[in-house]
C-alpha cells in the first residue's frame, strides 16, 4: 500500500514519466529493411537509403536481385513495401531488393528533392538533378551491386512528380543504364515544359530508347499539371522509338498523390512483365490446399 501511495503521489507531482505506470508501446517495425547514410562526393551531400530485402535474400545467399531504386523513400517506403508484398502474394512480379533514396531526418525534404530531381533550373534552388544521377550511377548502384548483391543487368528507377520527371529524364540522360522506368504523375509542366525540348532534340538524333516505361496521371489532377502530362504521353507514343515498351495508363477519379497506390502496383508489372514467375498465385494456392 505504502509504495502504490508513493507512486501515486510521485506522478501527481511530475516526478515521475507516466510511461512508469504503464506498458511502453510496441512500435510497428518494416521487417527485413535497413537505413545506410551515406556522404555524396557528387552532390556534396548527405543522403539515406533505405534497403529493403526480399523474403528469400537471407536463406540464398547466392542469389543476385533486380533492383527498383524509388525516389521520395521518406514519404513512399510503407506504401512501396505493402505493394509489393501483395504482388508477391499474387504472383506478379519477381523478387527484387527495394533500395530507397532518402535524406536524413534533420533535413527540408521538399528542398532536397527540388535541387536532386530537376535536371533544369528555374533558380539557385533547383537543377542539379545531374549530380544526383551521377550519385546514383557511381556511388549508389555500385554499392548495392558489390555489397548486397543487386543485379546489374535489371535496374528500376520510379518516382512521383518532380521523381516522376526525373525518372523519365534519366531514361534520355543515361540510356541503358536502366531497363525500366515507373513515372507517377510526372511534372512535365516543369521549366516551361522543357521535357519536350529534351525528346525532341533526342529524337533528332536517336532512333532507340530502350527499356520498359510506365508513364500515368490522374484525372482529377489540376488541369495545369495534368495536360502537359497527356501531350507529352501522346508525343512519346508517335515517336515508336525502337526498344521502348511503353504502356501509358490514365487513373480515373484520382488526383496527384493519390495515383500512387494504383501507379505503383501497375507499374511495377508492367517493367518486369516479361519476368512474371510462373505458377499460380497465393489465393490459389492457399484454396487449392485447403480442398
Amino acid at each position: 500500500m505504502y509504495k502504490q501511495y508513493v507512486l501515486a503521489v510521485l506522478l501527481l507531482c511530475g516526478l515521475v514519466p507516466l510511461a512508469i505506470a504503464q506498458q511502453t508501446p510496441k512500435q510497428f517495425v518494416l521487417h527485413n529493411t535497413e537505413i545506410i547514410s551515406i556522404h555524396s562526393k557528387n552532390t556534396g551531400r548527405d543522403h539515406e537509403l533505405v534497403l529493403v530485402y526480399p523474403s528469400s535474400y537471407k536463406t540464398h545467399p547466392d542469389k543476385k536481385y533486380p533492383v527498383l531504386y524509388y525516389l521520395d523513400a521518406y514519404w513512399d517506403t510503407p506504401l512501396v513495401v505493402s505493394t509489393y508484398g501483395n504482388l508477391i502474394y499474387d504472383n506478379q512480379v519477381p523478387e527484387f531488393i527495394m533500395v530507397g533514396l532518402s535524406y536524413p531526418d534533420s533535413a527540408n525534404y521538399s528542398k532536397e528533392r527540388r535541387l536532386d530531381y530537376t535536371f533544369t533550373a528555374m533558380d539557385e534552388k533547383s537543377g542539379k538533378a545531374n549530380a544526383f544521377l551521377e550519385f546514383i550511377k557511381t556511388e549508389v548502384a555500385p554499392l548495392i551491386e558489390r555489397q548486397y548483391r543487386g543485379e546489374k543487368t535489371d535496374r528500376v528507377i520510379a518516382g512521383n512528380s518532380l521523381g516522376g520527371l526525373f525518372t523519365i529524364t534519366a531514361a534520355y540522360q543515361a540510356p541503358d543504364f536502366f531497363s525500366g522506368f515507373i513515372a507517377l504523375s510526372p511534372a512535365v509542366e516543369w521549366d516551361n515544359q522543357a521535357l519536350f525540348a529534351l525528346d525532341n532534340n533526342y529524337a533528332k538524333q536517336h532512333k532507340t530508347l530502350n527499356g520498359r516505361m510506365f508513364v500515368s496521371y490522374g484525372t482529377s489532377e489540376y488541369p495545369a499539371f495534368r495536360d502537359p502530362i497527356i501531350h507529352f504521353q501522346k508525343q512519346l507514343a508517335a515517336r515508336k522509338y525502337q526498344g521502348l515498351a511503353l504502356l501509358n495508363y490514365t487513373m480515373d477519379g484520382l488526383d496527384h498523390t493519390g495515383v500512387k497506390g494504383d501507379g505503383y502496383a501497375r507499374g511495377l508489372i508492367w517493367v518486369w512483365k516479361t519476368k512474371k514467375p510462373a505458377g499460380p498465385s497465393g489465393l490459389e494456392r492457399d484454396m487449392t490446399s485447403a480442398n
